[in-house]
C-alpha cells in the first residue's frame, strides 16, 4: 500500500467507516455511581449510518455468545474469554478491502506487554491479518472497537482472539464491513508560504467536487489549474494525489485563510496562515494568560464550536490582574498541539487554559493521556484534515499521563458561585482536546514555570447573545480563579 505526503501507516490502516456502536457514549467510562460529563463528546459524528443496534448499516455482525461460547464464560450477551476463540464469522464473503472490528473490554491484564491478539484467518487457518492489543495502547475498563483490516478475495474467513496470560477480556461481537478510504489534506493547518505545496489525497475513483476559500467557491479556479497541468495528479490503483502550490490556488489570500475541500462523500479543511499568531496580549494585568478554543468540527460541521465562541467573546474588562492572548486552534491531531506548543515557547505565558466542546456539562479535566484514539466509535473518527488515529501514542518518549496544573477546586467554587454546575472529569477522551491538554502541560513544563490545564464546555448549537455571554463568563471566571489561587 503506498504512503503519500501527510500520511502515517497508522492513519492509512485506521481510516475506516465513521460509524457508531450501540453503546456509544462519548469519550470516557465513569466510575460506578457517577455520570460522565463528557458523554456525547463525539455526537456530531453520528451521521445516521448505523442500524438500531448501533452497527454500521453495511456490517455483518457475529455475536460473541454465538461464536465463542466455548472459549469462556457467557454473561448475557458477552463472553469472558478464558482461552483462544477461533470461529467462522459473517461478512468475509465480500470482495475488496474489509475491516473486522471486535468489541472488547479488558478487565484485567499484566502491567506491561501484550493483552490480546486478534487475527483474521482463511478457511484453512492461514493468517490474513493480525493486530495486537498491548498495555500501551489500552483504555482500561472501557469497551473499545479493535479493527483488523485485510484485502478479501470473497472467501469465508475466521476470527481468532487469543488472550494473553493473566489477561481477562470480555468479548461482545465482531462486525465486518467494507473499509472506506476518505479524504486527507496535507500538510495541515499552519504557516504556509506562497511557494509551499498542498496535497489532497482521495480514492482513485473519486474526485474533488468543490473547493472553498474563506467560504467562497473557487472550484472553477481549481479545475482550471488541473486543465493547465499547474495542479498535478498522481494516480495509483488505489489512490489519487493532487499537488498544487498555495500561490496558484489562493493567490489573493489574507493573513488567515480557511480552505475547505469536498468530494461527493467527504469534507476536509485546513487553515493557511501567512505568519504565526502574534504574542498580542490584551489587557494590562500582571499575569500573562493564553486561552484557547477550537474551530468547528467535524470538517463539514454546520454549527460553531462552543469553545471557540466562548474564547472569542471573552470580555477583557471582567478579568482581574490578567492580560490575555486568545488562540483558536484547528481540530487536527498534530497541528493543534504544534500550534499551542509554539505559542507557549514564543509568548511565555504564566497560565494556559484550553477549552473544548464537550458533553452535557462543564468538565474540569484532571488528567491528560499519552494516547490518540477514538475507539469508542467503530473505525475511529477523523480530525478536520482527515487523519484518524487508532491507539497511537502522542509522544512515545513522554509519560503515560500528565496531571492538570490548574487549581480546579478554586475554579469549581468560582463557577458554582457564578451559577454553573461544573463536574470533575478524569478522562478528556483521546481526541484533539486530550492532545492539546497533553501538549499544554508538556510545553509549560519545558518552559520551567507556569500552570496549564483543560476545561470542556457543554455542547450547544445555539449561540444567541445570552449563550455567548454565559460561556464567555465561564472563561473569565476560570481565569480569575486561577490567577487568584
Amino acid at each position: 500500500m503506498p504512503h503519500f505526503a501527510g500520511w502515517t501507516t497508522a492513519a492509512v490502516a485506521a481510516l475506516v467507516a465513521v460509524v457508531v456502536t450501540a453503546i456509544f457514549t462519548g469519550c470516557a467510562a465513569s466510575p460506578a455511581g457517577t455520570t460522565d460529563p463528557n458523554t456525547g463528546l463525539l455526537r456530531d459524528f453520528l451521521d445516521g449510518k448505523y442500524d438500531g443496534a448501533g452497527h454500521p448499516i453495511n456490517a455483518r455482525v457475529s455475536e460473541a455468545e454465538a461464536i465463542c461460547a466455548n472459549a469462556g464464560t457467557s454473561n448475557d450477551t458477552t463472553v469472558s474469554l478464558t482461552t483462544t476463540c477461533t470461529a467462522k464469522i459473517a461478512g468475509g464473503e465480500q470482495s475488496g478491502d474489509l475491516v473486522a472490528s471486535a468489541r472488547l473490554a479488558v478487565r484485567a491484564h499484566a502491567s506491561s506487554g501484550d493483552i490480546a491478539t486478534v487475527e483474521i484467518l482463511d478457511a484453512n487457518g492461514a493468517k490474513l491479518a493480525s493486530k495486537k492489543l498491548t498495555v500501551a495502547r489500552l483504555r482500561a475498563g472501557e469497551w473499545i472497537d479493535w479493527p483488523v483490516s485485510w484485502s478479501s478475495t470473497g472467501a469465508a474467513v475466521q476470527l481468532r482472539i487469543t488472550p494473553a496470560a493473566h489477561a481477562r477480556i470480555d468479548f461482545d461481537y465482531v462486525e465486518v464491513f467494507p473499509q472506506r478510504f476518505g479524504l486527507v489534506l496535507a500538510p495541515g493547518s499552519g504557516v504556509a508560504a506562497d511557494s509551499d505545496h498542498l496535497t489532497f489525497e482521495l480514492p482513485a475513483n473519486k474526485k474533488v467536487t468543490q473547493v472553498e476559500l474563506d467560504g467562497a467557491d473557487i472550484t472553477s479556479t481549481y479545475n482550471a489549474l488541473l486543465e493547465a497541468g499547474t495542479a498535478t495528479v498522481t494516480t495509483t490503483s488505489f489512490r489519487k494525489l493532487i499537488d498544487v502550490a498555495v500561490s496558484d490556488l489562493a493567490p489573493a489570500r489574507g493573513d488567515i485563510a480557511e480552505l475547505k475541500i469536498h468530494t461527493a462523500t467527504e469534507t476536509a479543511r485546513m487553515q493557511l496562515r501567512k505568519s504565526a499568531p502574534a504574542c498580542a496580549y490584551e489587557g494590562t494585568g500582571a499575569t500573562k494568560v493564553v486561552v484557547t478554543g477550537f474551530q468547528p468540527f467535524p470538517a463539514d460541521g454546520w454549527h460553531d464550536n462552543v469553545s471557540g465562541v466562548a474564547v472569542s467573546n471573552l470580555d477583557i474588562s471582567q478579568l482581574h490582574d490578567a492580560q490575555v492572548l486568545r488562540v483558536i486552534l484547528p481540530v487536527e491531531y498534530d497541528r493543534a498541539a504544534t500550534e499551542i506548543t509554539d505559542v507557549i515557547a514564543r509568548c511565555h505565558p504564566d497560565l494556559v487554559i484550553s477549552f473544548g466542546q464537550g458533553g452535557d456539562a462543564i468538565a474540569l479535566e484532571h488528567t491528560a493521556y499519552n494516547l490518540q484514539d477514538t475507539g469508542e466509535v467503530a473505525g475511529g473518527v477523523p480530525d478536520n484534515r482527515g487523519i484518524v488515529r487508532a491507539a497511537q501514542a502522542i509522544d512515545p518518549t513522554a509519560p503515560a499521563e500528565r496531571p492538570t496544573l490548574l487549581p480546579l477546586d478554586a475554579i469549581n467554587a468560582a463557577l458554582v458561585s457564578a451559577g454553573e454546575a461544573p463536574q470533575d472529569s478524569t478522562d478528556p477522551g483521546r481526541y484533539i482536546c486530550n492532545n492539546v491538554m497533553f501538549a499544554d502541560l508538556g510545553a509549560i513544563a519545558a518552559q520551567g514555570h507556569g500552570r496549564a490545564g483543560f476545561i470542556h464546555l457543554p455542547y450547544t448549537t445555539e449561540f444567541d447573545a445570552a449563550t455567548k455571554a454565559r460561556f464567555a463568563n465561564v472563561v473569565a471566571t476560570a481565569i480569575n480563579a486561577s490567577v487568584a489561587n
